[in-house]
C-alpha cells in the first residue's frame, strides 16, 4: 500500500466521528427535551415592582424591604385567603429549597401572594423571611390567574416571571432548576 492511501485512511479514520458528530449536534433537532422542571414562560412576562411588603415575619432583611424585593430571586407562592394546607407546603417547598442553595441562598428571597385575609401569627412566625404581600398589584394577580394550577413561579432579579410549578412540586427539581439559573446569571 502506497503512502498517500495510508494517509488517505488515516485522515478519514479521524474525521468520520467528527464530521458524525458536528452534523448530530448542528441538523438532529429534538424540541420535546427541556432541562428544566418548571413549565418556562416564554417569553418571559414583565411585571410591575412590588411594594414594600406588609409583613415578614420579622426576619426579611431591610434592604429587601425598601428596595420592594428588586434584585433578588424570587420564589413566589399564591394563597388564597389566608394560608391553608396546601400554603403551607408551598412555605416549606420553598424555605428548603432556598437552604439547600446554601451560600446562594442571600440571592433568593420567598415571597407569598395573598388575595384575602392576612396569615395567622403562628403562620407568620413558622415562616421567618417570607415577605407576605396582601394586596398584590394587578399584573401579579393576573399572573397567577392565567396558570390556574400554578402553585409557585420564578421571578428574575429584574422583575420577569420565567418558571413556575404546579402544585405540590418537587423540591430537588425546584433546587436543581434554581441552582442552573443562580449559576448562569450575574445578576441578583
Amino acid at each position: 500500500m502506497n503512502p498517500r492511501a495510508k494517509l488517505l485512511i488515516i485522515l478519514l479514520l479521524f474525521s468520520v466521528p467528527t464530521l458524525a458528530s458536528f452534523m448530530t449536534f448542528f441538523l438532529w433537532k429534538n424540541p420535546g427535551t427541556t432541562s428544566n422542571y418548571g413549565v418556562l414562560y416564554s417569553p418571559a412576562v414583565p411585571l410591575p415592582p412590588m411594594a414594600a411588603p406588609i409583613a415578614d415575619g420579622g426576619d426579611l432583611d431591610k434592604s429587601a424591604r425598601e428596595q420592594g424585593l428588586r434584585g433578588k430571586w424570587l420564589i413566589v407562592a399564591i394563597a388564597h385567603g389566608g394560608c391553608d394546607a396546601a400554603c403551607e407546603k408551598n412555605l416549606y417547598a420553598m424555605r428548603q429549597a432556598r437552604l439547600v442553595l446554601g451560600r446562594e441562598m442571600d440571592r433568593v428571597a420567598r415571597v407569598v401572594m395573598l388575595d384575602g385575609a392576612a396569615p395567622s401569627e403562628a403562620v407568620l412566625q413558622s415562616s421567618r423571611g417570607t415577605a407576605w404581600i396582601i394586596e398584590p398589584p394587578r399584573e401579579w394577580r393576573a399572573l397567577a390567574a392565567s396558570e390556574p394550577g400554578t402553585a409557585l413561579f420564578l421571578v428574575d432579579p429584574l422583575g420577569n416571571a420565567f418558571l413556575h410549578y404546579g402544585a405540590d412540586p418537587d423540591i430537588k427539581l425546584l433546587v436543581k432548576d434554581l441552582k442552573q439559573v443562580l449559576k448562569a446569571s450575574q445578576i441578583g
